[in-house]
C-alpha cells in the first residue's frame, strides 16, 4: 500500500534537515514525499535540492513544488491534491516520526505523539474519537488519512489555526471511519502558532463548533465561557 508523506515549510532551513533525515529513515519503502515551500527566501531550496538526489538514490518519489501560498492549510491542501498514495499524512519542517507505520482499511488511523519542548519530551496519548466534538483527540501529524477523503475535506482556509480540527470533524460528522491505537507516530515540536495563543486557537475551534453546528456560540452558556477565557487569557498576558 503506497501512502504519501507531505512537508510544507517556508524559510525552515533550520530544522528541514531534521524532517529528511527522519523520512528517510523509514523502513516502510512504499511511500512519496511531497514537499510544498512558500517560496522560501533562505537556504531551504538549497536544502531540498540536496536532499532529492538522496530520495533519488533510495529509489523513493520525489515531488516539490515552490511558490506563493495563502498560509499554511493553502500549502496542505495543495500537497494533498498531489498525493497519490492510498493514505496520506502531514509532517511539516519542524516534526519527525518516531517510529514506524501500520496501515489499516479505515478513513483514518491515528495514535500518539511525543511533544518536544527544548529538552523536554512528553508522550501525549491520543483519546477516543468521540470527544472530537470537544477537542480534536490527537495531534494530526499522527494521523494517517484515506487520500480520497482528505481531497473531499480539503482544509477551509478561513481559519489560520483551526483548520485541521474542522476537517477532521467534518469527516467524523459525515460517518467516516477512524480507528485509534497505542501507537506513538511522531515527534511534535512544540512552537506552532496553535500551541503558542491559546487564546485564538480557542475563539477558532470555537467557531468550528459553531459551524458544524455542535454549538451555539452565541448561547449565553457559551457567551458566559467566552468571556470567562478571555479574562484569563488577558490576566496571564500581563
Amino acid at each position: 500500500m503506497k501512502i504519501s508523506i507531505i512537508t510544507v515549510c517556508l524559510n525552515s532551513e533550520n530544522t528541514i534537515e531534521r524532517t529528511f533525515k527522519s523520512v528517510l529513515s523509514q523502513t516502510y519503502s512504499e511511500f512519496e514525499y511531497i514537499i510544498v515551500d512558500g517560496k522560501s527566501k533562505d537556504n531551504t531550496i538549497k536544502i531540498i535540492e540536496q536532499y532529492y538526489l538522496k530520495f533519488k538514490n533510495k529509489n523513493i518519489s520525489f515531488k516539490w513544488v515552490s511558490e506563493k501560498d495563502k498560509g499554511l492549510y493553502d500549502a496542505m491542501n495543495k500537497g494533498a491534491k498531489m498525493a497519490l498514495g492510498e493514505y496520506l499524512i502531514y509532517m511539516n519542517a519542524d516534526d519527525e516520526f518516531a517510529d514506524r507505520y501500520m496501515d489499516s482499511k479505515i478513513d483514518v488511523l491515528y495514535g500518539n505523539a511525543n511533544i518536544i519542548d527544548g529538552m523536554k519530551k512528553e508522550k501525549r496519548k491520543s483519546k477516543e474519537i468521540n470527544s472530537i466534538k470537544k477537542h480534536l483527540p490527537f495531534i494530526p501529524q499522527s494521523a494517517f488519512i484515506r487520500t480520497v477523503i482528505q481531497k473531499k475535506y480539503l482544509f477551509n482556509l478561513y481559519y489560520k489555526i483551526s483548520a485541521d480540527f474542522d476537517s477532521f470533524l467534518r469527516m467524523y460528522l459525515d460517518g467516516c471511519i477512524f480507528k485509534q491505537i497505542d501507537y506513538t507516530f511522531s515527534n511534535f515540536y512544540a512552537g506552532g502558532v496553535s500551541w503558542e495563543n491559546s487564546w485564538k486557537t480557542y475563539k477558532e475551534d470555537t467557531r468550528v463548533k459553531h459551524e458544524n453546528k455542535i454549538l451555539n456560540r452565541y448561547a449565553p452558556l457559551q457567551t458566559f465561557k467566552y468571556i470567562y477565557r478571555y479574562f484569563i487569557y488577558k490576566f496571564k498576558s500581563l
